[in-house]
């Protein structure tokens, strides 16, 4: 999904108008990037105070006021210099910035700003013309969790606020649904409540031990599948689990996984 589709352009929309929702619960915050992702956007802030659930509701309620207020999205192109000075109390727009600018030798990119209301962010674009195309019942803000910015731990830890987006309340409605369905089938889930297999950090993560249930189970499934694969005429080998050392050499293995290899 890219700038320009429909769906794209409303999620990167919404994403704007959270960012104006959290603003007014929190005037201090530290704004960082708001992208598009696979079933709506989120966005990512250094708040000075706490925000929970009950903030989650009034920046959701907040936002469909907005949406009702038929705002515009302007956007027009902005110098280096002008950026830094316009973003001048956003350490991690600033960051971006020159970073943008600086690329590709120099020359970099063009930089774009995007208006709504009073809230101007540094963005490339994608964004409807007005919120009236917005159906205001056609998304909602769905959780809170925590990301360093930029992915790294020596990064500062920000608040990342994710939301659902369709371009109709019907369409939210058949995500949240399959999402609901999709849980109860959850294989962290069953395996658990039907004794089929435990996990212990100490073996690592995704690492499973069979409990006595669930190695039946992975035996049915096992002689399942080589009966299938023989119907359709499969024939099946089987290699050894340890190989010599010159094969791992001739495979490349060798070189970089020598000290993790046994």
């Amino acid at each position: 999904m890219e700038s320009g589709d429909k769906l794209h352009d409303i999620r990167h929309s919404l994403a704007h108008l959270l960012a104006i929702a959290v603003l007014k619960h929190d005037q201090k915050a530290k704004l960082a990037i708001g992208p598009v992702i696979d079933n709506g956007f989120y966005y990512d802030f250094l708040l000075s105070k706490p925000f929970g659930e009950n903030d989650l509701l009034k920046a959701e309620e907040g936002m469909k006021k907005l949406v009702s207020q038929n705002l515009d999205f302007t956007g027009k192109e902005i110098t280096r210099k002008d950026a830094l000075e316009f973003f001048k109390d956003q350490p991690f727009k600033k960051e971006l910035i020159k970073e943008f600018s600086s690329a590709e030798g120099g020359s970099g990119e063009k930089l774009t700003a995007y208006t709504t209301g009073n809230f101007t962010d540094l963005c490339r674009g994608g964004h409807v013309k007005n919120t009236k195309e917005v159906d205001p019942d056609g998304f909602k803000l769905d959780r809170i969790a925590g990301a360093y910015w930029r992915g790294d731990e020596k990064n500062s830890m920000l608040t990342r606020i994710y939301g659902l987006a369709f371009e109709s309340k019907k369409e939210l409605e058949n995500y949240l649904e399959m999402r609901e369905e999709a849980e109860k089938r959850d294989h962290k889930k069953l395996g658990r409540e039907l004794d089929l297999f435990i996990v212990d950090e100490k073996v690592g993560k995704g690492l499973p031990m069979w409990t006595p249930r669930g190695t039946a189970v992975k035996f049915e499934l096992e002689k399942f599948t080589r009966e299938l694969e023989r119907k359709y005429d499969y024939e099946h080998v089987v290699t050894p689990y340890l190989g010599a050392e010159e094969l791992y050499r001739i495979s490349g293995h060798l070189e970089h996984y020598t000290s993790s290899m046994y």
